[in-house]
């Protein structure tokens, strides 16, 4: 397409002559104007033709905030992938590979759905089981809180109680719970008993200036303290084993005695001997220089 100069001196002639050359041979027919561009001027008609022309070879790009860039034919679309989040490459033959870096950041949550087996290192998460893959104990180094821990067939659980208490409770029929060990307290064991009302009997201890060892024997019965009452029977006597350091003052009441007797096998090494009544009151004493 050339450019036509009209020069102060050409004729009018001369101008029509160079218009009609430049709209025939430069600028063309009206009429031959392709039907699908709809403009009557030629800046209209490039503009549409720009317009049709990104349309049929370029495209959009939207994201996720419907956000768009028209991308039109000999533009260039760049793909950059953020540090630590995404990686973006392109090789031939007209090829983009999008991937995930040996280190990635996410900054909100990951959702990994599907019901296979998920790996983070060596950490494997298959449902509702958490496992390792190269060993069989899996660390946690910073406090571990759950509502319930359960051993592996759930006959041990550990939990708080509704009542606020921390409770270990065996799953067993037999609420049996072994300690293959020696368990420690600091100074005292308290049993609830069965009803759970608000009494308790406590074990006390006073602390301790040595090792000390309290035996219970082989056998069944009750433990006898110092507040007990009519607890010791003649069965729990053997002949000849109530000598004179047993008794305080070297005195015997037979109120004490079950039938109210005294025998001679008794009184061997008893010096004084005092006869009450029901309400303690002495009404006889007998000295004697024992054995």
């Amino acid at each position: 397409m050339a450019v036509k100069f009209i020069a102060k001196d050409d004729t009018l002639e001369d101008f029509r002559l160079a218009f009609n050359d430049q709209s025939a041979n430069s600028f063309g027919d009206i009429a031959n104007l392709s039907g699908s561009i709809s403009s009557t001027n030629l800046v209209d008609a490039m503009n549409e033709t720009i317009n049709i022309a990104t349309n049929t070879a370029g495209f959009i790009l939207r994201d996720s905030t419907s956000t768009t860039q028209q991308i039109g034919g000999g533009n260039t679309l760049n793909v950059v992938g953020v540090t630590s989040e995404i990686t973006a490459v392109v090789s031939a033959t007209d090829t983009l590979t999008i991937g995930l870096p040996d280190d990635v950041t996410i900054t909100g949550n990951l959702t990994a759905s599907g019901t296979g087996t998920h790996s983070l290192g060596t950490i494997q998460v298959s449902g509702n089981t958490l496992s390792s893959s190269n060993a069989t104990t899996i660390t946690v180094n910073d406090i571990l809180r759950a509502n319930t821990i359960e051993s592996q067939t759930g006959l041990v659980s550990i939990f708080e109680s509704a009542s606020g208490f921390p409770e270990i409770q065996s799953n067993r029929g037999d609420k049996v719970l072994l300690f293959d060990a020696i368990p420690l307290f600091n100074e005292r064991i308290a049993f609830e008993g069965t009803t759970g009302n608000d009494f308790e009997t406590v074990l006390n201890v006073t602390d301790p200036t040595a090792d000390r060892i309290i035996t219970l024997g082989d056998e069944s019965g009750t433990v006898i303290t110092t507040g007990s009452v009519g607890a010791i029977t003649g069965t729990m006597i053997t002949t000849g084993s109530l000598v004179t350091g047993n008794y305080a003052n070297d005195s015997i009441t037979l109120d004490k005695m079950a039938d109210d007797s005294v025998g001679q096998a008794q009184l061997k090494d008893v010096v004084d001997l005092q006869i009450q009544n029901s309400s303690g009151g002495i009404l006889k004493q007998i000295f004697g220089a024992g054995s």
